[in-house]
């Protein structure tokens, strides 16, 4: 059991083909799935500064301006893991390194051509950057036994 949250960072990162930038998570609760670059915020680090540090480490693009697009409670029924995420859209992004830090993949793709997990699907729906069907979103956490609520952002007040 984990004795406290973890607080964690994630960056949305359109690229200019209006592609989304994903990474394929290597290790952690989602390993396999196809993710958005995020981790945990160190000690003295802001929650922008932690998005764009996995931005790069990540999925190797440097984030310019970040703005803040949801907080998000999200754990395992079982109590196996509880994060607490901070969600930021680039509003630019440029591709500087190859990424690759813990994930086994980077993907730049349209968001209908992508299946991510489930919180991801949410918290690209709240951004306003995809559209995928609340129904699907639901069943996956429920699949997976996860409860998440959003805080702070457009549907705030519908727990997920």
């Amino acid at each position: 059991m984990i004795a406290k949250p973890t607080v964690a960072a994630l960056a949305i990162i359109s690229t200019a083909a209006g592609e989304v930038v994903f990474v394929r998570q290597q290790r952690g609760p989602y390993a396999g799935w196809l993710l958005l670059p995020s981790g945990k915020i160190e000690f003295g680090e802001s929650a922008q500064d932690a998005a764009r540090r996995e931005a790069v480490e990540e999925a190797g693009f440097e984030a310019g301006e970040l703005t803040l697009t949801g907080v998000y409670e999200i754990r395992a029924e079982n109590g196996s893991y509880h994060f607490l995420m901070l969600a930021f859209h680039a509003g630019t992004a440029t591709q500087v390194t190859a990424g690759g830090h813990h994930v086994d993949g980077v993907l730049q793709t349209a968001v209908d051509e992508a299946q991510p997990h489930p919180t991801v699907m949410q918290i690209l729906n709240d951004a306003g950057v995809a559209r995928y069907p609340a129904r699907d979103i639901k069943a996956g956490l429920r699949r997976d036994g996860i409860l998440m609520r959003g805080h702070l952002t457009a549907t705030a007040g519908t727990p997920t």
